[in-house]
C-alpha cells in the first residue's frame, strides 16, 4: 500500500482541530453488550467504513453538546483515503446509516449553519451526555498516527474489544477470553481469528497460549491478549499489507 499522504494530512488537520491530548472515549454498551450485537460490531457488519467514520466523527466532538460542521462528502471521502471515483457515494451511505441507527441528527450551528450533532453512541437516539460509570479509552494515536486508515474495519472492531478486555490489566501477558464474553462483543470467531491475526501482523497485539481449567472442567488450551501500545505511537509500515 501506498502511503496515502493526503488522508493522512486530512487526519492531522482533523485530529489539531480537536485539540484532544490522549484518548477518544465511548461507552462500554458501544462494544460490549450482555446481549445482543453492540453497535460497534452492528457497523463493522454493515460497512467497516461506517465504524471508522462514526469514530472518527466522535474524535472530533470533543465536549457537550457534540456538534460539528457537517462537511462535504467529498471532504470526508479524501479524509478515510477513500478514491475520489466512488468514495463520496460511500461515504452518503455511510452517513445515511448513521442517521437511521439515530447516532448523528442534523443541529443548527452558533453561525446558524446546519452542523451534525452526535447522539450517544448506544442508538437510543438520547443526547450524548456522558459515557457513565464505566468506558473504553481509545488512544488518539489510532488517528493522529493514522492507524484509523492503515487498520481494517475487523482489526479495528476486535482492537476495540480488546481494550475493554484489558482496561486496568496489570498482568503482564493481557487477560484472558472465554467463550461467554466474546459473544457479548457480537463478533464470529471467524472475524476474531482473522482480526487478531491482522494485529499480530502489524505488531500492535501479542497473544500467548495457556492452559485453562481445574479438576471440575475440562482443562483447555486458551489464549492471553495484551496490546501493544507503544506501536501505535509510531506510524504504521505501509509496505505491510
Amino acid at each position: 500500500m501506498d502511503v496515502p499522504s493526503e488522508a493522512i494530512e486530512a487526519l492531522d488537520r482533523a485530529t489539531a482541530k480537536s485539540r484532544r491530548k490522549s484518548s477518544v472515549y465511548f461507552p462500554i454498551a458501544y462494544v460490549k453488550l450482555g446481549d445482543g450485537a453492540p453497535m460497534a460490531a452492528r457497523l463493522f457488519r454493515s460497512d467497516g467504513l461506517r465504524l471508522k467514520l462514526h469514530m472518527t466523527l466522535a474524535m472530533q466532538a470533543t465536549k457537550a453538546p457534540y456538534t460539528m460542521p457537517n462537511r462535504p462528502t467529498r471532504s470526508l471521502a479524501r479524509l478515510m483515503n477513500l478514491p475520489a471515483g466512488t468514495g463520496p457515494r460511500r461515504v452518503k451511505e455511510a452517513i445515511r446509516l448513521l442517521f437511521a441507527e439515530n447516532l448523528i441528527t442534523t443541529s443548527p450551528l452558533a453561525d446558524g449553519k446546519e452542523g451534525l450533532l452526535l447522539l450517544h453512541p448506544d442508538g437510543s437516539g438520547k443526547e450524548w451526555d456522558g459515557n457513565g460509570t464505566r468506558w473504553i479509552g481509545v488512544p488518539l494515536a489510532l488517528w493522529s498516527n493514522a492507524w484509523i486508515l492503515k487498520l481494517s474495519g475487523r482489526a479495528l472492531v476486535v482492537l476495540l474489544a480488546l481494550l475493554e478486555l484489558n482496561g486496568g490489566s496489570k498482568h503482564p501477558d493481557g487477560e484472558l477470553m472465554d467463550g461467554h464474553r466474546k459473544k457479548q462483543y457480537g463478533l464470529s470467531d471467524d472475524t476474531w481469528t482473522r482480526a487478531t491475526q491482522e494485529l499480530e501482523r502489524y505488531g500492535l497485539l501479542r497473544t500467548t497460549k495457556v492452559r485453562w481449567g481445574d479438576d471440575d472442567y475440562e482443562i483447555r488450551q486458551r489464549k492471553r491478549y495484551f496490546i501493544i501500545r507503544e506501536k501505535l505511537e509510531v506510524t504504521p509500515d505501509w509496505s505491510v499489507e
